[in-house]
């Protein structure tokens, strides 16, 4: 009897533990998985990060913290050695430009999508979705046929039309995707207050003005950020369209990548101290407008 009293207890501390696991298995689950995404996330972040201050010109180290540790050595080369700071310019222009080109865009044609009703309406919608299918990279031979046959190449401005050539090939790009979004947020919004605005007497114009724009601010936020973020990471058109033209005009990438192509002439480290600065434009946008971003991405959904 006595034993039997001692063994219910463990029994009974078992079978609690085997609930508790079958009750949670999906929890514990989604949180090893956040855990192990999240380590494979931050760790070559922190990798870059240490590298920017290693001298040693390699990507990696005996210790967490470089031996042979510098806060200015590999910045100091990066802006001597290279020209990186017209690589900045360069790249961070066109990403402003495109972002006010796509957003205005896509902020009206938004709109016209989703208030509007008209014969080829839904036949452009099926053409943005389609055109979503097609790779964007396999029309880079015939845009740069494009480019050589309207004389950008061999005209004495052929850094600043490639660049131009180049803003509008992001504004287009940045316009359809982005477009779906948008309309998807309009229509998140009740036509009621269209029409009770008409009643009052306002304009078309007045509504869109004063009463859906300061609704839809947060997918406005979210598509311009995209728009900003695209031509910072893309490399294969600009590699593509400016690889003749001299250093001073390459754009970030690019002109990082030059770093590290040639295995017995790469620089890790000053490569490192590059991708660092230029990650700090980003990290602050998303830092400054992370309520807009989740906002903008859960509020509106795609309706028909």
């Amino acid at each position: 009897m006595e034993n039997t009293m001692k063994l219910n207890p463990a029994r009974k501390t078992k079978s609690l533990n085997r609930n508790f696991l079958m009750r949670n298995m999906g929890l514990i689950a989604s949180y090893t998985f956040l855990i192990v995404m999240a380590i494979i996330i931050i760790y070559p972040i922190l990798l870059t990060i240490m590298s920017a201050f290693n001298v040693s010109n390699t990507l990696y180290s005996t210790s967490f913290f470089p031996e042979n540790f510098s806060f200015t050595e590999n910045f100091k080369s990066l802006f001597n050695d290279t020209a990186y700071l017209s690589w900045y310019t360069n790249t961070f222009l066109l990403s402003i430009v495109t972002m006010v080109l796509s957003t205005v865009i896509v902020v009206v044609s938004g709109f016209v999508y989703s208030r509007y009703r008209y014969a080829s309406r839904k036949s452009a919608l099926m053409s943005l979705l389609i055109i979503q299918i097609v790779p964007s990279g396999s029309g880079l031979i015939a845009l740069y046929a494009m480019a050589s046959s309207i004389g950008i190449y061999s005209s004495e401005n052929a850094t600043l039309y490639t660049y131009i050539f180049m803003t509008l090939i992001y504004t287009a790009l940045g316009t359809t995707m982005n477009t779906l979004l948008m309309k998807g947020y309009y229509d998140s919004i009740p036509r009621d207050l269209d029409e009770s605005a008409k009643i009052d007497g306002a304009t078309q114009l007045q509504i869109f003005t004063e009463i859906l724009l300061p609704l839809v601010k947060p997918m406005i936020v979210v598509i311009a950020i995209f728009c900003f973020l695209g031509p910072i990471g893309d490399i294969i058109m600009p590699k593509f369209l400016i690889a003749s033209m001299s250093s001073d005009s390459k754009t970030l990438a690019v002109g990082l990548m030059g770093l590290i192509n040639d295995i017995k002439d790469s620089n890790y480290n000053v490569f490192a101290a590059g991708a660092v600065l230029a990650a700090i434009p980003p990290v602050l946008v998303f830092y400054k407008f992370q309520d807009y971003i989740v906002g903008g991405l859960t509020s509106g959904g795609v309706k028909g």
